[in-house]
């Protein structure tokens, strides 16, 4: 059987684990819903992408067919570039470029960027040579003219020699690195992308500082639209276009590569039209004009099969976003302008959930605690009543039983007559202990109504616990008798009556839990301002867990010997209430194997200490 501890423990175990179940489960719910708001809110991001992407590809339609019509009907004549540049430019759309073509294909329209570079002074070659001999003293001297002399030399496979050179010397500090940081601000739209990985990577290793960083910028920088778009329309573009069948306006539209556009073929063999590549279509969408709203990004997608990369959608958890195919490898990806705003609200509604769960499990459990408290309370109360009423009849039945048999020998005659007086002292010792019995009962009774109100007066306390000790020893002439250490003129303003009743209670508890402990001693003294009255015992003690317990009503220790020793459960009640009518209190001072003593302090008014009486 488990002991009572142990019962409460598992009845907390069982209650916290029945109140965590359903805490969890809504806890889970919970979270399930804040999971598919934030799903939600992606997917209704993602709509809100696709009819952006809708309105963009609509917008590059009607602006293609309108540039296409226009194109059909635009008189260009064999007049120079100039005249057809001003031509196209006026019907181009904003996300292409108008390009013009030569018979044999090559770029008329956009012109060249710059005028072909200046041929490199004699000698460079030569220096080049010179600059990579063995000869440290020789080969300082060459690289030190060939860069005073020959900034444009290039390679027989055309690359720069200049930069190659120029960062060697940088590292070694034979040239200064803001003069190779202007070089490459002049000539980075020249390298080839091959030429601008290398120099990045050599500019890295020898330069620092201010001139690294105008450097890197320069290598950075996008190369020119016209190199783009040639580029563009050497990867495939140009031929498709040249290989497209015109329809009746005249007009061939192509798509290939990273490019798509509409040429059409002029008399003189040149081809006129419009192209749409990285470049064109990058700088349309960082612009105003474009048809998008500013919570929406639009990046510009290059590469092989970009129209086969679908972006990760919501439902797989990714971010939202959208893919607009131009060419094969082209498209206008569309993404949140604030990717991380859908998040960011998922984590305030999980912190919001979290807070409203961990406040609404609280109040849920403090609730459900508190019930269950009550109603191991009610059913403590319950345990215990019924305890109490079978210890009384215990009590009640044992002197009755008693009575009764000695009155049986008494009327039937079977005692001798010098056995009559002390059958006489059996009966009126039983008598008195059912009379206490039955006044500990009422006064109880009283005292749970409150109706037992203390009628004090001013007297000597000292008095009335003589009075409850000479009736102690009158009942229990077997047990020594009790050490008093009283003192006379400790006075206080008491009910003498309820003070006996005390008293009677803490000496019958000591006989009841410590009979081999005595004898007994009973102190009265002055003590903070009152009066002390306290019953001391050598008895096995109470342990510190039940010294508060014990003195609610129907209340016993926690261990064996009490459950042992027959009790209401009544009588430190008692003195409680007798304590606080007084305006007093009850307290015991224990170590188990030591022995106990119970207090009962009540105010009063201090007076001059006076000699004690002192019995054995």
């Amino acid at each position: 059987m488990l002991s009572p501890r142990a019962s409460r423990l598992r009845d907390w175990a069982l209650f916290a684990a029945a109140a965590s179940v359903p805490a969890i489960c809504v806890g889970v719910l919970g979270l399930r819903a804040v999971s598919n708001e934030a799903d939600g809110a992606r997917r209704e991001v993602a709509l809100g992408l696709a009819a952006a992407s809708d309105r963009l590809s609509r917008a590059i339609d009607q602006e293609t067919d309108r540039a296409a019509a226009a194109l059909a009907a635009l008189p260009i004549d064999a007049g120079p570039i100039e005249t057809a540049a001003a031509a196209l430019a006026g019907i181009a759309p904003p996300f292409a470029a108008p390009v013009l073509l030569a018979p044999d294909g090559s770029v008329l329209l956009p012109p060249q960027a710059a005028p072909p570079p200046a041929p490199e002074p004699a000698g460079c070659a030569a220096l080049a040579r010179a600059a990579a001999a063995p000869d440290a003293q020789a080969r300082a001297g060459a690289r030190r003219d060939f860069l005073a002399r020959c900034a444009e030399a290039r390679s027989p496979a055309g690359r720069w020699l200049w930069p190659v050179l120029a960062l060697d010397a940088a590292a070694d500090g034979a040239v200064d690195p803001g003069a190779v940081a202007a070089w490459l601000e002049a000539h980075a739209a020249g390298l080839s992308e091959a030429e601008r990985k290398a120099t990045a990577i050599e500019v890295d290793a020898a330069l620092s500082g201010e001139p690294r960083g105008r450097a890197r910028a320069a290598l950075a920088a996008p190369r020119p639209e016209r190199d783009a778009l040639v580029a563009e329309l050497r990867r495939g573009g140009l031929d498709a276009a040249l290989r497209a069948r015109p329809d009746a306006r005249g007009l061939a539209s192509f798509r290939a590569g990273a490019a798509a556009g509409t040429l059409r073929a002029l008399p003189d063999g040149r081809s006129a039209g419009f192209v749409i590549h990285a470049g064109s279509l990058a700088g349309w969408l960082r612009g105003d004009a474009r048809p998008l709203s500013p919570d929406v990004r639009a990046d510009v997608v290059a590469g092989a099969d970009v129209a086969g990369r679908a972006p990760a959608g919501p439902e797989l958890g990714g971010a939202p976003a959208a893919l607009l195919p131009i060419a094969p490898g082209l498209a206008v990806r569309l993404s949140p302008a604030d990717p991380a705003a859908v998040e960011r609200h998922a984590a305030r509604g999980r912190r919001l959930l979290v807070g409203v769960g961990a406040a609404a499990t609280a109040l849920a459990l403090g609730l459900a605690a508190l019930l269950f408290a009550r109603m191991r309370a009610a059913r403590r109360s319950s345990e215990l009543r019924t305890d109490f009423v079978a210890a009384v009849s215990h009590e009640l039945r044992t002197p009755i039983a008693s009575v009764r048999m000695l009155a049986e020998l008494l009327e039937e005659g079977r005692l001798a007559p010098d056995e009559h007086r002390e059958v006489f002292d059996a009966l009126g010792r039983e008598a008195r202990r059912l009379g206490d019995t039955v006044e500990r009962l009422l006064g109880f009774s009283r005292m749970m109504a409150g109706r037992a109100a203390a009628e004090r007066a001013p007297a000597r306390v000292a008095e009335a616990v003589a009075a409850s000790i000479d009736t102690f020893e009158e009942r229990n002439p077997e047990m020594p008798r009790v050490a008093r250490d009283l003192d006379p003129t400790a006075e206080a303003s008491i009910d003498a009556g309820q003070i006996q009743l005390a008293v009677d209670n803490l000496l019958a508890n000591a006989l009841k839990y410590a009979p081999l402990a005595a004898p007994y001693r009973v102190r009265v003294a002055r003590e903070r301002g009152g009066v002390a009255i306290a019953v001391e015992d050598r008895g096995p003690g109470v342990a510190r867990r039940d010294q508060r317990r014990i003195f609610e009503p129907f209340e016993r220790a926690d261990d064996r010997l009490s459950r042992a020793v027959s009790g209401s459960g009544i009588g430190l009640s008692l003195v409680r209430h007798v304590a606080r009518a007084h305006g007093g209190t009850a307290r015991v001072d224990s170590e188990p194997g030591r022995g106990a003593a119970f207090t009962l302090w009540i105010p009063g008014p201090p007076g001059p200490e006076g000699p004690k009486e002192q019995t054995p």
